[in-house]
């Protein structure tokens, strides 16, 4: 069974086409202005200094609005989990796997905000967020093995909570992947065992009359989706005013320039993986395939919302699902406009066509996993994904220039 078809597809990608047009900035010109929506502006800097100090500012304010929204959208993600539990249907199967999506899209936004290498809590919460590949034998069954993993292990593991999750991660193996995003994924998608296909589990596996593990299953897929609402209000909290050492506290208390440097430097570091390691790593000789999303066969979704969580520090503005404005301030065009030797208008060129790119590349990704290199499908993902990552190498230069010309 196929939950994401083009047509729902199409939506999301129209949800986002609404996310772009639905900002005005006078700033920097980025995105045309929505009508009858009153136009926002940002705060005129006097000088470098004053620039520096407002893009900071709106920086943190991006943050909290972004994992405030991420969080958001993983309580919403709960309660749809939680209504097709209590009905397991194809509607409210096919209701969990959107609620998913769209809590994707404001978690991949707030990337440029993790792993800013301020604390090692920072560090360690993302590692089990967003970790990829899993193996799902571990966790549930497999077309290899219908009988492997943790579900139908009743003799091992009786009673599967949160605790049991968290001591297998900690006293048996670390490295396994046993929570987070994906590992939900897998227990709404299952295997993908198709290019061009999302996973195939139907949801007979959560309905108790039909299938004898579908409690267990139950228990692991609310267990792991609680767990992420836990880890992500934490995140917030690392967000918050009034503690000196979370993030935002160790932000604020260093010299600016520090600041500008960390910013600029997960600025240009989640350019560089999403297009070396994520891209062109995988489209080298004897690489193995592995993709981010695959059992939702959405990680297209996930190259167009971490380049637009770069966007939104370009522009300086946020913009939450609901189209409506959250945030909007100083962006780095703007302050890139304070400093002679660069050109504001080669940033945001540079920026429009990061964000043209990615929405150009449609997917499938794992049509990169097919033999016919001649497939027409195949060679569009190819230039398609090529062209993003070009275009991220050249924003990664831009921003180089920058940090390089400020200090």
């Amino acid at each position: 069974m196929k939950i994401l078809k083009r047509s729902h597809i199409f939506i999301f990608i129209l949800l986002f086409s609404h996310y772009l047009h639905s900002i005005s900035l006078a700033q920097d010109g980025l995105f045309a202005p929505k009508k009858k929506v009153p136009v926002l502006k940002a705060p005129e800097p006097k000088n470098l200094e004053e620039a520096k100090k407002l893009f900071v500012k709106n920086y943190a304010d991006i943050a909290k609005a972004t994992l405030k929204s991420s969080l958001d959208q993983a309580i919403a993600l709960e309660k749809s989990i939680k209504a097709f539990l209590r009905n397991p249907s194809a509607e409210t199967h096919r209701l969990a796997k959107i609620s998913w999506i769209q809590a994707r899209f404001p978690y991949l936004q707030g990337e440029v905000f993790r792993n800013l290498g301020l604390s090692a809590s920072d560090k360690k919460r993302l590692s089990s967020l967003n970790s990829w590949p899993i193996k799902p034998g571990i966790i549930d069954y497999t077309v290899d093995d219908p009988i492997s993993g943790i579900v139908p292990n009743n003799k091992k593991y009786p009673k599967i909570d949160k605790n049991l999750i968290l001591q297998i991660n900690q006293n048996i193996d670390e490295t396994l992947i046993l929570h987070g995003y994906h590992v939900i994924e897998f227990l709404l998608w299952g295997e993908d065992n198709q290019i061009g296909e999302s996973g195939g589990r139907s949801f007979t596996d959560y309905d108790q009359s039909k299938n004898p593990l579908a409690e267990r299953r139950a228990s692991y897929l609310m267990n792991c989706t609680e767990l992420l609402v836990n880890q992500l209000g934490k995140e917030v909290s690392e967000w918050k005013e009034g503690d000196n050492n979370n993030l935002l506290g160790q932000l604020k208390a260093m010299p600016l320039n520090d600041s500008m440097n960390i910013i600029l430097s997960r600025l240009k570091k989640l350019s560089d993986s999403i297009s070396s390691k994520q891209i062109n790593e995988l489209l080298a000789d004897d690489s193995k395939f592995n993709e981010q999303s695959t059992f939702s066969d959405s990680t297209h979704f996930d190259f167009l919302h971490s380049a637009a969580g770069i966007s939104n520090i370009f522009a300086g503005a946020y913009v939450g699902l609901d189209g409506k404005i959250k945030v909007l301030g100083l962006g780095l065009i703007r302050l890139a406009a304070e400093i002679p030797e660069i050109k504001s208008s080669d940033l945001s060129s540079t920026i429009n066509n990061v964000m043209r790119t990615a929405q150009a590349f449609k997917g499938p990704f794992d049509a990169l996993a097919l033999e016919d290199k001649e497939d027409q499908v195949y060679i569009n993902t190819m230039g398609s994904v090529i062209s993003l990552s070009k275009s991220l190498k050249s924003l990664s230069l831009e921003i180089d220039n920058l940090s390089k010309n400020l200090n």
